[in-house]
């Protein structure tokens, strides 16, 4: 269409529905306690924790914070990662292919707890997850999964439906997982850690990193 330009990519919800902080870029050596490198749901889950152990933290991002990965997520919180269980258990075994999951859980646990610990408004709510295909050749493949499921004690079940009005010849439903508004989310961790002292710098590269280890007297 004449007149029409796309955008080069998607650009998220997120960043458009919340307003964030801007911070200065970095100029001069500084000293602290921890400096974390990324500021995306990681780099800020490590500073809003570590603020609260009274250490001084400063968090550097190349770019702006928020606006990699963790900006442009798809916002579902699950240990839903595709057709992955069956793989971890031929490759790794059961333990490790439990470990994966379990860590998936307490990771939605923590946040969930973080929400209501800090009344954070981030549009949280529990929801089913769902693995779908329109294909009858992919069905056997979900039927491998769910046996994996039942293998690790995963909550779900084979459906030939989901909430979404698509066509589809089946699904793999994995229970009680979730979504929120992670900017949201993130940026009331943000400034709880700011209260607590952390320092952020934006457009800033951690070139040269030198660890002091404290003498023994």
């Amino acid at each position: 269409m004449a007149g029409f330009n796309m955008p080069q990519k998607p650009e998220p919800i997120w960043r458009e529905s919340v307003s964030l902080p801007s911070f200065p870029a970095l100029k001069e050596s500084i000293k602290a306690d921890v400096a974390i490198v990324g500021g995306g749901i990681t780099g800020i889950t490590a500073a809003y924790l570590l603020t609260q152990q009274n250490l001084k933290v400063v968090l550097l991002d190349a770019s702006q914070i928020l606006n990699g990965t963790t900006g442009h997520t798809t916002a579902k919180i699950t240990a839903q990662h595709g057709l992955i269980y069956d793989e971890l258990l031929s490759h790794f075994g059961l333990e490790k292919a439990s470990l994966y999951y379990k860590a998936a859980e307490e990771a939605k646990q923590f946040i969930e707890h973080t929400v209501k610990e800090n009344a954070i408004k981030c549009d949280f709510r529990n929801e089913d997850a769902y693995i779908y295909t329109n294909s009858s050749s992919y069905l056997k493949k979900l039927d491998t999964e769910k046996k994996a499921y039942d293998k690790l004690k995963i909550k779900g079940k084979l459906s030939d439906n989901m909430p979404l009005d698509l066509p589809i010849k089946g699904s793999l439903v994995m229970y009680n997982q979730a979504q929120f508004h992670p900017l949201k989310y993130l940026k009331a961790l943000l400034e709880e850690a700011i209260k607590n002292q952390l320092t952020v710098y934006e457009n800033t590269i951690a070139a040269d990193i030198e660890f002091n280890k404290k003498q023994a007297s």
